[in-house]
């Protein structure tokens, strides 16, 4: 590469440092020379540092015990070729300044190994040039011999950075010392140049291990960072995956409840309208067959909610006897039809949790136990657990085999059930049920033999037996009631529908009409603002879709139509989205909620509750209708 301008313009440049991990495609051989090269140039400066003190102390010592000018001459050299590896490793600093330098040293080694070369050939002079011919003595030879041993092991460090700096320095000080005894000859001299050697040989070989641990350790380093940037850009890929997944059944469910939305109105009326008529089994069934679709869907809008975090608990002291007697009264005509015995086992525990979500939890545990029991029974029991309370489902059923258990919380996954047979679930149940426990701080878990039976059951924190009154049994989610119990208004009301699906207004239509004196059905917020803009005190609530073919969504559109009524107009945000993040802002928006598909009994409901709400406060509504 070339030596001049930016190190960002050298070709094969690549970033390798602990701050940006090395790419797949980089060699490994490569980074571990980079790695290496950038080890020796670090510790370049502070050696040398050392070498000048060492030179100085040699010159100084040899020229005050012989007074010969061949020392002075030689410490002047050996000082300025130490100033000029300062030079050239300011020189390599300049090309690669930091934080370049940490990153990347993709070439330069003769800039360090050049003048380091002609140092170390000083060396080679050092016994001449200190101590000449003639001038010997056993302290001379002594002191000579640790300084330049001393030297030798003291540059080990640095040359095992880099296996072409082993022989730069052993040899010409190896080669220095027995030359000069060879020279000096007699058994003195030929001992001095075979210890000489065999230092010299050693530290080489010293030397050299010492790179290999180094460069051995250096490419675990960079194997486990390339597996570290692999594992990253995998994870990285999973969540994109995972966000393109969330946004396609996102999307796929926000399509598919649209439809599943009108066919549920379209049969939901058509059973109303043919009460009478020799159809109506026919049109049962068609209510049977969507409702059991509506449920599919309205499961998996159950984990978006969880997901959003817009189920929230309400942590209140609740009794278990109420909770348990709240499952005898759903589950004992279920169990009798079935054969089956039911029984409840506890003693007088309390907790602090939620009661609905608990209720649902036991609820799906009981609902299983059941589905999967053909003969014996169940047994719901609360015993305590040190300073937790267990509520346990046990039931005499088909037994979950033991690969299968690890999975029965994760989603979509049935435990004997191939033909992913709707009627038995959608095997997200239990996937709720973990998200619910986890809401509640508890731990849930499952035991169980094959053809023997399971326990299924969650663990929360024991409370003391409060005070107070028995607190009352945990009411569940009311069913979907006959249109006759339901209270009904003092007029039947007018209503204003915006939803850009042609289908869904015209069934909202069909189910409504009947109970309505007035509804009128837009596809556009335009049409919409001019229906309230000609009379903006003509309608008792507005249906508003969250998703609309208009810029604005549900939410803005409902403001919108609000300010051209002049006043709150009860409203109903009816959405098909699962998206948490759509869910999250649906629920901030302070409307009344529902998702589709809507249950056209609790749509009538809901529409009656609000106008009834709104009737209450005199302040939200000038007007007032009074019954003809």
């Amino acid at each position: 590469m070339s030596t001049q301008g930016s190190p960002s313009s050298a070709p094969g440049n690549t970033i390798t440092g602990a701050d940006a991990p090395p790419g797949p495609g980089d060699s490994h051989a490569q980074l571990v020379r980079e790695r290496l090269l950038r080890r020796m140039f670090v510790m370049g400066p502070p050696t040398v540092l050392t070498a000048l003190a060492a030179a100085i102390a040699m010159a100084g010592v040899f020229f005050w015990m012989t007074r010969g000018l061949g020392a002075l001459i030689w410490g002047f050299v050996i000082c300025a070729l130490l100033g000029l590896r300062l030079v050239f490793m300011r020189w390599n600093a300049r090309l690669y300044p930091e934080p370049e330098f940490t990153l990347r040293q993709p070439d330069g080694a003769w800039r360090f190994m050049c003048p380091l070369g002609a140092y170390m050939s000083m060396w080679t002079l050092a016994p001449w040039a200190l101590m000449p011919p003639g001038t010997e003595s056993p302290m001379r030879i002594l002191i000579l011999l640790l300084g330049m041993f001393a030297v030798l092991m003291g540059s080990v460090p640095v040359i095992a950075t880099w296996r072409a700096m082993v022989p730069v320095v052993t040899i010409p000080l190896t080669l220095g010392v027995v030359t000069r005894f060879a020279w000096m000859g007699g058994t003195d001299g030929w001992f001095t140049c075979v210890v000489g050697l065999l230092f010299g040989g050693s530290m080489a070989r010293y030397a050299l291990s010492q790179h290999q641990l180094i460069r051995r350790s250096l490419s675990d380093q960079i194997d486990k960072e390339l597996l570290s940037e692999q594992l990253l850009r995998q994870s990285f890929e999973l969540q994109r995956l995972n966000r393109e997944r969330s946004r396609f059944f996102a999307s796929a469910s926000h399509d598919l409840r649209q439809p599943v939305h009108a066919l549920a109105l379209f049969s939901r009326s058509l059973e109303r309208d043919l009460a009478d008529h020799p159809l109506a089994p026919v049109a049962g069934r068609v209510v049977q067959a969507t409702d059991a679709v509506s449920g599919l869907l309205n499961a998996m809008l159950d984990i978006s909610k969880i997901d959003a975090g817009t189920v929230v608990p309400q942590p209140m002291e609740i009794a278990v006897d109420p909770l348990f007697l709240r499952l005898s009264q759903l589950f004992e005509p279920r169990a009798q039809q079935a054969g089956l015995s039911l029984r409840f086992h506890t003693g007088p525990e309390w907790l602090k949790t939620d009661a609905d979500l608990l209720l649902r939890v036991l609820t799906n545990f009981v609902d299983n136990a059941l589905k999967y029991t053909r003969h014996g029974g169940i047994l719901v029991s609360a015993r305590p657990r040190g300073d937790r309370l267990r509520l346990a489902v046990w039931d005499t059923g088909l037994g979950i085999a033991p690969e299968h258990l690890p999975h029965v919380f994760d989603e979509f996954y049935q435990v004997d059930n191939p033909q992913r047979d709707v009627a038995r679930g959608l095997g997200i149940g239990l996937a709720i049920v973990k998200r619910l426990v986890d809401l509640l701080g508890g731990e849930v878990g499952v035991r169980s033999r094959q053809d023997h039976g399971s326990v299924f059951w969650v663990d929360l924190p024991r409370r003391p037996p409060a005070p107070a009154a028995p607190a009352l049994a945990p009411t569940a989610t009311p069913a979907p009631a006959a249109i006759d119990t339901m209270e009904l208004p003092l007029v039947p009301p007018r209503v204003l529908l915006l939803d850009d699906e042609q289908p869904v207004g015209e069934a909202v239509r069909m189910w409504l009409a009947p109970y309505c004196e007035r509804i009128e059905i837009t596809t556009r917020l335009s049409d919409a603002c001019a229906q309230v803009r000609a009379t903006p005190e003509d309608f008792d609530a507005f249906i508003v879709d969250f998703r609309l073919a208009d810029p604005q969504d549900g939410i803005q559109a409902t403001a919108e139509l609000r300010q051209l009524a002049g006043r709150r107009v009860p409203t109903i945000l009816v959405t098909g989205d699962t998206d948490p993040e759509r869910v999250r802002a649906a629920y901030a928006s302070d409307l009344v909620v529902m998702f589709k598909p809507v249950q056209p009994e609790v749509l009538l409901r809901t529409l009656h509750q609000i106008i009834r709400s709104e009737e209450r406060e005199p302040a939200l509504s000038p007007r007032r209708r009074q019954p003809p």
